[in-house]
């Protein structure tokens, strides 16, 4: 568990130290660029509201009415014309994207100031300069905002006037002021004809200068929003079906617009900027900020502390997904998540309004995850490589080195641990050998492991020694070996149970089936090497080695294949499937009684149980009458029952007079 917090930690932090240090460099700027440029290419147009309609004065129009290509030039009587052409159609609110600050032909302004009374809701253009406030030394020391008005004649006439301000940036603009702050929350033009157009309605937009900057929703390119030119619609306010269709009840907003690159008279980049320089005129702009207030589609941009904590806890997942994962599936989740992050950013931004972050969480966090997660699995592959080569110098196999060896990584002699060991040994195995020739033994002994070895370590376990028939099998419960006592002590006896299938019930004749005999025990024991000089190996020493022996070595006396101890069993939540309890016993060699346990694959008749219970405890009691009566109920209830006869012939011994070591409710077993 230590090592996997310091991996974990370490890779988390990796992250998170990273993306932070991306938060605070211009890299961040990137979502206003190509993020924002992604954005609108995962969504693609949308349909603008029907309701605002653009009149352009271009240079198709200046040729048509034989005037100036520089439309500030144009007399205002045109201008006065098309309001009250406008005003006739139903024009709902008119907005002029043109700054009138100077005084032109008398009878022009008069025309035009009078249009602009008998309409009522027509809104003014207002400039705005910025001019910088300097120390003695040249140092600017701040900024202050100048309003510039329309001429006082066309602004008394007209219902309003405002600014339309957009933060410019090197990515180009994507944001514009409802309110603007410098100047004491001046509203915007676009701003003041939404609140006209939608005055009286249900969704009137009420003044709240509490949101003051509005990130643009942009329909598409340049005239995405309905256009006509300046010719055009006066040819359709003199048209009264024409004109209403276009005109009523709609919001018009009149300005510079081109769509010759040559001609635009002003640069606003967006992500619909054309490579060869064409983009979205400042008059549409405006317009587009005016239908984003109408149909509440300006974006949300989250930020601030729950953005940060965001973006620093997704950061985390990416990398914390290394310590976990494989390197090829590693890899898969990560790009499975870069993708579902861009997914749902595209689709927060098409559907919700919502413009999320794409570069850095999408992109720049999965990327440098991985190269942080391909820096640590290759540190890790580099140690197992390691790790494997000193395993084989002590006589590991392949397969089954890696965590052994690692565990000992740290500890140069050795190092104590818990586990459950498992002895087995094969019957009759001298008699095996003695009729076969060495080569032949050896042969079988192949077959026979060939089919062994697999079963332990499809179950967790590590074969450690192998002496002649008899193998000794190793579960390790250490936290840092992932592997609890209970799960350590549960993989042993599934093996073992596992192995008496494939050993002991396995069909007559099977050249690589050898009945066997397992003994489990658990406890402490000392993993380290064995031996001196250049003959060393990694081995298991400890009692729970040599008591497991004997534990094995048990299931001859009492007729059983499966032993195991009460230290097995008790380490596991419920007991296995089939565990019977055979009594307590003082193992030869051993002189501490333990409890031993007999493990079969399929339960006692329910009656010949009850009999072996009972006769067990009046065995420990001396009751050995009453043992041997219910020890032959349990043997007509179940002929084959080994431990049943075990105790029936310790009955009979001792009530015959022969003495017994047995003892204070322990047998005693002398031999091996």
């Amino acid at each position: 568990m230590q090592r996997l917090d310091k991996t974990f930690f370490g890779l988390v932090l990796a992250s998170l130290l990273t993306m932070a240090a991306v938060l605070l460099s211009p890299a961040r700027d990137m979502e206003h660029g190509i993020g924002l440029e992604l954005l609108y290419a995962l969504r693609g147009t949308r349909q603008p509201p029907q309701e605002v309609v653009i009149i352009t004065l271009d240079s198709r129009s200046a040729r048509a009415l034989g005037q100036s290509e520089r439309p500030e030039r144009w007399p205002r009587h045109l201008h006065a014309r098309l309001v009250n052409g406008l005003t006739d159609r139903g024009a709902r609110v008119i907005g002029f994207d043109v700054l009138f600050e100077r005084a032109r032909e008398p009878d022009g302004d008069q025309a035009l100031a009078a249009a602009l009374h008998r309409a009522g809701n027509v809104v003014l253009m207002e400039g705005l300069s910025r001019e910088a406030v300097t120390h003695p030394d040249g140092e600017i020391i701040a900024h202050v905002d100048h309003l510039t008005r329309p001429l006082p004649l066309l602004q008394d006439a007209a219902w309003a006037s405002g600014p339309f301000i957009m933060p410019k940036t090197p990515e180009g603009v994507f944001e514009f002021w409802g309110f603007i702050p410098s100047i004491g929350d001046h509203p915007s033009l676009p701003m003041l004809m939404a609140q006209l157009m939608t005055a009286g309605t249900p969704a009137a937009i009420s003044p709240s200068p509490d949101i003051r900057l509005h990130a643009l929703n942009l329909y598409g390119p340049l005239g995405s929003i309905r256009t006509l030119s300046y010719v055009e619609a006066l040819d359709r306010v003199a048209d009264p079906v024409s004109g209403d269709a276009a005109f009523r009840g709609k919001a018009v907003l009149i300005g510079f617009s081109e769509f010759n690159q040559s001609r635009q008279g002003d640069i606003f980049r967006t992500p619909y900027s054309t490579p060869d320089g064409l983009d979205i005129s400042g008059v549409e702009l405006c317009a587009t900020a005016l239908s984003n207030l109408l149909d509440g589609s300006a974006l949300l941009r989250p930020q601030g502390a729950p953005l940060l904590a965001a973006l620093l806890a997704w950061s985390a997942l990416l990398g914390g997904l290394w310590r976990f994962a494989g390197t090829s599936r590693a890899l898969a989740l990560s790009a499975g998540l870069s993708l579902a992050w861009i997914g749902l950013a595209g689709w927060s931004f098409a559907w919700q309004q919502v413009w999320l972050p794409v570069i850095l969480p999408g992109l720049i966090a999965p990327v440098v995850a991985t190269a942080f997660g391909l820096l640590s699995h290759g540190r890790a592959a580099r140690q197992r490589q390691r790790d494997l080569e000193k395993a084989l110098e002590l006589g590991l196999s392949r397969k089954g080195s890696e965590k052994l060896a690692a565990l000992l990584r740290g500890h140069e002699g050795g190092r104590s641990v818990h586990g459950v060991c498992l002895c087995s040994d094969i019957e009759a195995y001298t008699s095996l050998s003695e009729t076969l020739s060495p080569a032949a033994t050896t042969e079988a002994l192949n077959r026979y492991f060939a089919r062994f070895l697999p079963v332990i370590e499809a179950h967790g376990g590590h074969v450690m020694d192998i002496v002649g028939d008899s193998a000794m099998c190793l579960w390790l419960a250490d936290d840092t070996a992932d592997n609890s006592a209970a799960d350590a002590c549960h993989q042993a006896c599934a093996a073992a149970l596992a192995l008496h299938h494939l050993m002991n019930e396995a069909p007559a004749g099977d050249p690589t089936a050898l009945p066997t005999r397992f003994g489990l025990h658990y406890g402490p024991v000392f993993l380290g090497e064995v031996g001196a000089d250049a003959r060393r190996e990694l081995r298991i020493v400890g009692d729970i080695v040599n008591t497991s022996s004997r534990i094995q070595g048990a299931n001859k006396a009492l007729g059983t294949r499966i032993l195991a101890s009460d230290a097995v069993l008790a380490q596991q939540p419920a007991a296995p499937a089939h565990a019977r309890h055979l009594g307590r016993f003082v193992l030869a060699g051993k002189r501490s009684p333990i409890d031993l346990h007999d493990l079969t694959p399929a339960p006692l008749p329910a009656d010949a149980r009850q009999a072996f219970d009972t006769a067990r405890q009046a065995y420990a009691e001396d009751a050995l009458d009453l043992a041997r009566l219910h020890l032959r109920i349990a043997l007509a209830a179940s002929p084959g029952d080994g431990p049943a006869r075990f105790y029936v012939e310790r009955c009979e011994t001792r009530l015959a007079g022969e003495p017994l070591p047995d003892a204070d409710g322990c047998v005693v077993l002398t031999h091996k």
